[in-house]
């Protein structure tokens, strides 16, 4: 088994009650069947407590106040100090590691939704590289598994995360042309025509090509009302979505306000100011880029989608920025690395800790119309 990672992901360690946030609150923690039949029989009081805070037709922990029944008041875990570490369950010995499964084959990465993640991923100004080891294990076949699909979308990636971190570019440049391929290749997929797809990945990689396709993009810049309009409904969609944290829809609205409400004119001013304030930074939009395109393009093997996969980083990316602009107002035209982390990290939490959610954001990209090509070049290069 072949397992691939980011190169900063041995380097986190939890630091538990350090946390401004805990893992074990907000969300239902789903218990796995081999740690149901440890809790089941597991002997004494702490067994008895055990088997009283488990919803075992939902397969979760009970919560009290959304916190998890075992989250005590020094926010650490009771099972593990009362019944040890072997005791957790796979969620919580795994998180905030995430793993997508493959045929023969695990991507791990580190969720943003933990702070101390988030600290990492923001905090790295390099560039990422991604590691592989292995293990023996039995070797898997899985019904349906398009290997050859699957060879091409690590192809793509591969060609996608060269684009994000060539810092020649300017950031705009490298999400629109990013955006843009991913369109063109999904043609490809959708018609069978996987062949193609190294001629055009050849192209892409040409600087003639690049050329080329600048000066399209560039046609896109100066249209500040077209941004305005469909980042606007972008940002409105976040309503749609299932609430995890009950601040959460009240932070949206005053973002909202502070944006939107004085018309286009002053967003624009304050967004290109924002721009020219945080050009020392902007490598944190290319770690988040990084993170939703390694943790989601290879996805597309199981629905041959890979253009929402694209559109999913370039959106997430998008809507953080439009956070960031509001946050940095609101703080008198402050915005420092505690801020972001704690706007990332909340994002990444009432994202990706909701199967609804992702599910839902993936309809919305693939059907309304503030998703197409065009209003999303509008939005990047604006």
């Amino acid at each position: 088994m072949e397992y691939i990672y980011p190169d900063y992901y041995k380097k986190f360690q939890c630091i538990a009650e350090k946390c401004e946030d805990t893992c074990c609150a907000g969300w239902g923690i789903v218990i796995d069947d081999k740690s149901l039949k440890k809790y089941k029989n597991y002997k004494g009081g702490f067994g008895n407590r055990l088997r009283n805070s488990i919803d075992w037709k939902e397969k979760s922990f009970e919560q009290t106040e959304k916190r998890c029944a075992f989250l005590n008041e020094s926010n650490l875990c009771d099972i593990y100090s009362e019944a040890g570490a072997d005791m957790l369950c796979m969620t919580c010995r795994r998180y905030p590691r995430h793993y997508e499964e493959f045929e023969n084959l695990r991507e791990v990465s580190l969720s943003l939704s933990c702070p101390e993640v988030a600290r990492m991923v923001l905090g790295n100004k390099d560039k990422v590289t991604f590691q592989s080891s292995y293990l023996e294990k039995k070797e898997e076949e899985y019904e349906e598994f398009d290997f050859f699909l699957f060879t091409k979308l690590q192809e793509i990636r591969e060609f996608f995360l060269e684009v994000i971190q060539n810092r020649e570019m300017s950031l705009e440049y490298r999400m629109a042309l990013i955006t843009a391929a991913a369109h063109d290749i999904q043609g490809r997929i959708s018609r069978g025509k996987l062949f193609e797809i190294d001629d055009l990945l050849e192209r892409f990689r040409k600087k003639s090509f690049q050329i080329k396709a600048k000066r399209k993009f560039e046609e896109y810049e100066g249209c500040p009302m077209e941004n305005f309009k469909t980042i606007k409904r972008i940002m409105g969609n976040l309503h749609e979505l299932e609430v995890l944290n009950e601040n959460w829809p009240n932070f949206l609205k005053e973002c909202e306000e502070i944006l939107y409400s004085k018309g286009e004119e002053y967003y624009n001013a304050q967004k290109q100011e924002f721009k020219k304030y945080y050009k020392e930074k902007e490598y944190e939009y290319e770690q988040i880029m990084i993170y939703f395109l390694f943790g989601y393009l290879s996805g597309a093997v199981y629905d041959e989608n890979a253009y929402d996969k694209v559109r999913f980083a370039v959106v997430n990316t998008l809507l953080l920025g439009e956070i960031d602009i509001a946050m940095w107002i609101k703080n008198k035209k402050q915005l420092d690395f505690c801020g972001q982390v704690d706007i990332v990290h909340r994002f990444a939490r009432e994202l990706e800790h909701s199967d609804p959610n992702l599910d839902e954001m993936e309809v919305m990209i693939g059907y309304q119309e503030e998703y197409s090509l065009d209003n999303l070049l509008y939005c990047i290069m604006n």
